[in-house]
This record gives C-alpha cells, structure tokens and sequence, in this order.
C-alpha cells in the first residue's frame, strides 16, 4: 500500500528535475519539428511557380560548340601518253582537317497571350504558397502546445489519481479497523477494497498516460523529456479582446491564412482559365542568330605537288527574324484544355466560398467556446469547493452512523473529479483561446512567450505527500 507515496514521489521529482519552458519546446520544434520541414520545403518549391512563369515571357539564348575531325588517305593512278606509250602515274593523298564551329541564338517572345496569363497565375501561386506556410508556421504553435498540454492534463490526472488512491487506502484501513471491532459489516470493507482496487488500476492507466504523452511531445521537438514547467494556481482565463464575435469574424476574413491561400489559388485558377481560353491566339516571337564555322588541317600528297594548298576554310555569318505562328488544330487539345481550365477555376470559387463560410461559422463557435470556458473554470473551481464540503460532511455523518461507507467513497470520488475537472477546463480555455487565435490569423510566437510567464517549475513533494 506504499506504492502511492513512491508514485508521488518519483512524478514530482521528475516533473521538477531540469523542467523544461514552453517557450524552450517550441524553440526546440521550430528546429526539428519534421511535418515544418516539409511544409517549408513545399513552400520553397511552389514560391518558385512566379519565376517559371515569367521564364515564358524573357529571353531564352542558346549557345553551342563542336569540334569534328577527319583522317583522309587518298590512292589514285593517272595514265599518261608519253613518247615511250602509256605511262601510269601513281600518287597518295593524306589530308587531315579539324573544323571548329560555334553558334549562338537568342529568341525573344514579343506577343504570347497564353505566356503572359501563366505568369499572371505564378505570382498568385507563390503568393499562396507564402500563405499556406504562415499557416503553417501558426499550426506549429497550436501543435506545440497542444502537445504540452497534453503532458500537463496527463500529469495532473496522474497526481489526482494518486491523491484518490491514497485516499482510497486510508478509508480501506479505517474500514478495516471498524469492522474489527464490530461497528460495520463485511460489505463495507468489500465496498472500500473494490473502490481501492479501482483506483490502483485508474493510477496505472494514467502513469501510462503521461509516458505516452512525453513521447508525442518528443515528435515535434526530436528529443526526450521527462520535466515540464507547469501552470500556476494564479492563472486566470481572461475573455478575447475585444469580446466582439463580429469583430473576431471580421479579423479571420480579412487574416486566416488558409482562406488567403484560397483566394490566391481562386485567382491563380481564374488567370491559368484566362490562358487557356487564348490558346488560339496568334504568337509573334523574334529571333536571331550567329554561326561561325573555321576548317583547318594538313594535306600531303606523294610525290610531292608545291601547288597543293592546305584544306582552309572559315565562314560566319547572322541571322534575324520575327515569326508568327497561330494554331489552327491540335487534335481537340487546346479547346478540352480551355474547358478543363474553367472548370478548375469554378472548382477553385467554390472552394474559396465553402472555406470562408467555415471559417465564419468556426471562428463565432471558438469565441463561444472561449467564453463558455471562461465559465466552465470557474465553475470547476466553485464545485472544487462545493465537492469539498459534502466530503466533509459525508464523512461527519459517517463518524456518527447517518452515513456508509459508500457515501464517503462517492464523496470522495466527486472531489477528485472535480480537481481533475477544474485543471482539464484551464488547459481547454488555454487550448480554445489559440484555436481562435488561430482561425483570425492573429496567433504569432508572442502568445507562447505570453503563456509561458504563466508556467512555473514543479513545487517539491511535501511531507504529508511523500508518506
């Protein structure tokens, strides 16, 4: 009946061995947190789809060299009229040549309706993907803290459960020691083992629970812990500022970043539609061109001719021109593409109005619940109070024989609750203020340090604790 002193003992000491701040995990999963890092690597690929698209609209120059060679031997045999007859003259041509050419070309789009409205959707493509990452930057602190709340309510479950085990135990021998002396009945003390025994396995289960909840924490920030600072007492929930719905709604149209970035994929939708429908416009483009080609080499003929010159050549020259080009037919593609584009565009309107509707009808149910958690912790704290009292008096009725020992086990069981109860609804009205935060696009790294003032590092077991 030990084990819950030893519990208590060995979950404060760790909670206050070297206890981590919130701002020190979020600093830590700022670094390492692995969903950032992929979220911030799309962000860098997608930011790129303004300079591809304005690529279709500059310059595109072009630049090549090569060097060929060639190895000739020529055998030939002329026949010659001579005083003496028919002479035959037999002669061997060798010539080695190496020809050096080079050329460089530039092409100049100077009318490509389709071109310029591609670039029109880059820009509002990065802009999106700008977007899409604040609100992943703001996720990161949501998820954060959730995960170190998580770690808080885990913790503080665990202490009331060894607080209602103890309990439990104390009755269980005061049960005991009643019956001994023929003041109870055996189904008291059957009563009192069976909410004992009950509260051993809630004990475990939340030992379980704290563990497992280190290690979700440890998947943002890639490392271990096992100490965080915790909320204190003084802590009170203040209500949004201002306390206005419709101006928390007017904050989140104007501010949420996923409704931004589907603004800016309406937009970008809305120009690739643009530029598919001119797929049949004429095109002008320019052109120019440069080309130098140098043929050197040896030549050798045996017998030898002094007349022979050596294989030389060099040319260069440039050319310009402007072309238009219209398509006329493209097996269908450029009409089925015009229709695919308008309806991704509509696919993109009516994305953007369902996402703002949600983001309505979600920010005004946040700020209700920001304010009905403002509530509900008060009124946890109040039956904290309230729960307390009835033990009291349970157990004064219980000294005099109005009581059983199953009305102290139910009082006791509602106090604990109730202390379970009051901590669940700070970590909720903490959680739902950022969650609101959030949905208005207002949520930055100076909530975590504001919250983080808020968190002190675990108080030592006392005595009577650690008994």
């Amino acid at each position: 009946m030990k084990r819950t002193g030893v519990a208590l003992i060995a979950l404060t000491l760790s909670m206050g061995a070297s206890a981590e701040s919130l701002r020190d995990i979020y600093e830590l999963a700022l670094e390492n947190d692995a969903q950032l890092k992929a979220e911030e690597a799309i962000y860098l690929a997608n930011k790129e789809s303004e300079s591809l698209g304005l690529s279709g609209l500059l310059p595109q120059i072009g630049a090549s060299y090569s060097r060929s060679g060639s190895d000739t031997d020529t055998d030939s045999e002329n026949f010659t009229l001579t005083e003496d007859g028919i002479a035959t003259i037999s002669s061997t041509t060798t010539s080695d040549t190496y020809t050096d050419a080079f050329s460089v070309s530039l092409n100049q789009p100077l009318f490509d309706l389709p071109a310029w409205f591609s670039f029109k959707a880059g820009k509002e493509q990065s802009k999106q993907a700008e977007a899409t990452f604040a609100g992943n930057q703001q996720n990161l602190i949501v998820r954060t803290v959730d995960a170190y709340l998580a770690v808080l309510r885990a913790q503080d479950n665990l202490t009331a459960s060894i607080a209602e085990e103890k309990a439990f135990e104390r009755q269980l021998e005061q049960t005991q020691q009643r019956f001994e002396v023929g003041l109870i009945a055996i189904t008291d003390v059957y009563e009192a083992q069976a909410a004992y025994d009950l509260s051993q396995v809630n004990r475990i289960v939340n030992e379980n629970d704290v563990a497992v909840a280190l290690e979700q924490l440890s998947v943002l920030t890639g490392q271990k812990h096992s100490s965080l600072n915790v909320l204190t007492d003084t802590f009170e929930p203040n209500p949004p500022e201002p306390n206005d719905r419709a101006a928390w709604v007017d904050f989140a149209l104007q501010n949420n970043y996923a409704l931004k970035a589907a603004e800016y994929a309406e937009e970008a939708a809305r120009q690739n539609s643009k530029s598919a429908a001119t797929g049949h416009a004429f095109k002008i483009s320019g052109s120019y061109s440069y080309s130098d080609t140098e043929t050197d080499g040896s030549r050798t003929i045996d017998p030898a001719n002094d007349f022979l010159s050596p294989p030389y050549n060099a040319t260069d020259g440039d050319q310009w021109s402007v072309n238009l080009s219209l398509p006329l037919y493209s097996g269908g593609a450029i009409s089925a593409n015009r229709r695919q584009s308008a309806q991704q565009f509509n696919a993109a309107r009516e994305q953007r109005i369902n996402l703002s509707r949600n983001t309505v009808t979600n920010t005004r149910s946040l700020h209700m619940t920001v304010n009905s958690n403002i509530s509900r912790v008060k009124a946890r704290k109040q039956s904290i109070v309230s729960s307390r009292s009835a033990l009291d008096a349970t157990q004064a009725g219980y000294e005099v024989g109005t009581r059983n020992v199953v009305d102290v086990l139910n009082a006791q069981q509602t106090l604990f609750a109730a202390v379970r109860d009051y901590s669940n609804s700070r970590y909720d009205y903490i959680y739902s203020i950022l969650l609101l935060k959030e949905q208005a696009g207002l949520l930055s790294p100076e909530d975590i340090y504001n919250l983080d003032s808020f968190l002190i590092t675990p108080a030592p077991p006392t005595a009577s604790e650690s008994e």
